[in-house]
C-alpha cells in the first residue's frame, strides 16, 4: 500500500498547497523512498492527480482544506492531516501507529476526535457525554 507524505524540504508541508513534493514510501518496503517533485505553482486539482497516478491509498500532511480533503478522500484516498515533524519521524510513526503522538500534530489541533469524528460534532468525541465548556466571549457574564 503506497503512502505519501506532503513534503517541504525534509519536513511535512505546513500547508497541502505549499508542498514542493510528495515522498512516496510503499508499506511492504518502507526503507525504500521515492520523491515525485512537483513543480511551483502547481493546484491542489493537479496534486490530486499526481497522488492518483501515483496509486496513492493514503496521505500525509499538514493543514488542508476541507475542499481539498474532500476532493482527495473522493479518490478513495485516506488523509491524516494537520501533521508536523521531520518525514524520517513522521512515517515512522506512522508505521509504528503512534501518529496521535502531541509531538506530531500542529498546534491547536486535538487529534483525537477532530479528524476521526468529522460530521459527528462533539456527540462524536470518545468519552464525551455532554457538549464541551468553552471559554466565554467577550462582553458576556
Amino acid at each position: 500500500m503506497p503512502i505519501a507524505l506532503a513534503a517541504s524540504q525534509d519536513h511535512i508541508a505546513t500547508v497541502f498547497d505549499s508542498a514542493d513534493s510528495f515522498v512516496i514510501i510503499d508499506s511492504g518496503a518502507p526503507e525504500k523512498q521515492k520523491i515525485e517533485f512537483l513543480p511551483p505553482g502547481i493546484s491542489a486539482v493537479q496534486m490530486i492527480k499526481v497522488l492518483r497516478d501515483l496509486k496513492i491509498k493514503v496521505l500525509l500532511c499538514g493543514a488542508i482544506s476541507i475542499y481539498s480533503q474532500q476532493m482527495i478522500e473522493g479518490a478513495d484516498i485516506l488523509v491524516i492531516s494537520f501533521l508536523k515533524g521531520e518525514l524520517k519521524d513522521v512515517a515512522a510513526a506512522f508505521f509504528a501507529d503512534r501518529l496521535n503522538d502531541p509531538a506530531f500534530c500542529l498546534p491547536g489541533c486535538h487529534r483525537g476526535w477532530q479528524r476521526m469524528n468529522m460530521g459527528k460534532g462533539w456527540e462524536g468525541a470518545p468519552g464525551l457525554t455532554e457538549r464541551p465548556r468553552g471559554q466565554r466571549r467577550r462582553g458576556r457574564s
